[in-house]
């Protein structure tokens, strides 16, 4: 899923208004940003580095923020996607909800039958 628009982001280098699209890819979230001429920018944020993933409501806009170390994100309703929908991908490390049953199931170590030949002995 990519959610493409406006974000407004704050680091201590002060308050940036930067258009471009998010998306996770494996562990990362992915900011890349479209300039003029074709040309990008891309930033990746370690998805288990966010923090303070919330949705608020202010002025009947809804915004999602989130935080990676010193740099926190807020992107607002007007963007192209669904802003819930993106925070549960963020909240479940960019893992859907079938995708999280597999990563658990198969942290459970199955054996085979030669395995449990090899036991035996």
């Amino acid at each position: 899923m990519k959610l493409e628009g406006t974000c407004k982001i704050y680091s201590t280098l002060g308050l940036e208004y930067q258009f471009g699209e998010f998306y996770i890819d494996r562990d990362y979230l992915v900011f890349d940003q479209n300039f003029s001429l074709g040309m990008k920018k891309r930033q990746t944020f370690p998805v288990a580095k966010l923090r303070n993933i919330t949705i608020t409501a202010e002025e009947n806009e809804l915004s999602l923020t989130f935080s990676c170390d010193n740099i926190q994100f807020e992107i607002n309703e007007n963007t192209h996607g669904n802003l819930r929908e993106f925070k549960g991908l963020l909240e479940n490390k960019g893992l859907n909800g079938a995708d999280f049953k597999k990563e658990k199931n198969s942290e459970k170590t199955s054996y085979t039958t030669h395995h449990y030949h090899n036991f035996a002995q």
